[in-house]
């Protein structure tokens, strides 16, 4: 596990390394495995341990038996989901790495709780670079690049028709509001359908939900103790 990409650019310069992040992967695996997943909405950066959880499945199927359900593999999982990669928005401020919920300042992170005009002034003081001309560019443009990932998010439509449509475009300014905006409006809109949701109704599917789902985690469990002789 030493080997995973995740483990290894997470731990890089680290005094100490915590045994969570070392057991990740054997976690994800447990979580997708206990409940027979075929398919598991991953982002591109959890194919590895996507595929680690196959091994163990089919390792572990070879040895006692049909005990687990194999998910697919990556190709089939992007066939299934209409996508061969999702979109992995970066931090407004640092835009060489993933946004994050645990960002100290928030500043480079929109919460779906933030005031639509908070998020929008995010957007407005996300970092750019100095070509100030829009462009989808990844290596040399990693700022305005995550812009167009993110209005392609709030259009569900793709990074290339975004870029496409506002390429050349030599101002940033105006690109950014037309993004703020946008973020804006999905942002009162989420919040408003939020606000209507009736939580008994949520709670009582939760909890319906949740019972369907130890059973399913009880028989699996069950049956790889009983396989591995922890049970009779």
């Amino acid at each position: 596990m030493e080997r995973m990409t995740q483990f290894k650019d997470k731990s890089t310069g680290a005094h100490e390394v915590s045994v969570g992040l070392f057991n990740y992967p054997v976690l994800m695996a447990a979580d997708i495995l206990l409940y027979g997943a075929n398919y598991v909405p991953v982002g591109d950066d959890q194919t590895q341990h996507l595929e680690f959880a196959r091994d163990i499945a089919e390792r572990m199927n070879r040895k006692f038996g049909e005990l687990f359900v194999v998910p697919e593999p990556v190709a089939k999982q992007h066939e299934f989901f209409g996508k061969d990669q999702g979109l992995r928005i970066m931090d407004l401020q640092h835009p060489a790495k993933k946004m994050s919920k645990s960002d100290d300042s928030g500043k480079g992170v929109i919460f779906l709780g933030d005031e639509p005009a908070a998020a929008a002034r995010k957007i407005m003081s996300a970092t750019t670079d100095d070509k100030a001309r829009v462009g989808y560019d990844r290596a040399s443009q990693p700022g305005i690049t995550n812009l167009i990932d993110v209005l392609a998010l709030l259009r569900g439509t793709s990074p290339q028709a975004v870029a496409d449509e506002f390429d050349g475009m030599e101002r940033y300014g105006d690109f950014k509001r037309i993004v703020a905006d946008e973020m804006a409006t999905f942002l009162s809109d989420f919040q408003a359908q939020l606000a209507a949701v009736d939580d008994d109704h949520i709670l009582a599917k939760l909890q319906s939900s949740e019972a369907a789902m130890r059973e399913q985690a009880d028989a699996t469990l069950l049956r790889v103790q009983r396989a591995v002789g922890l049970r009779q």
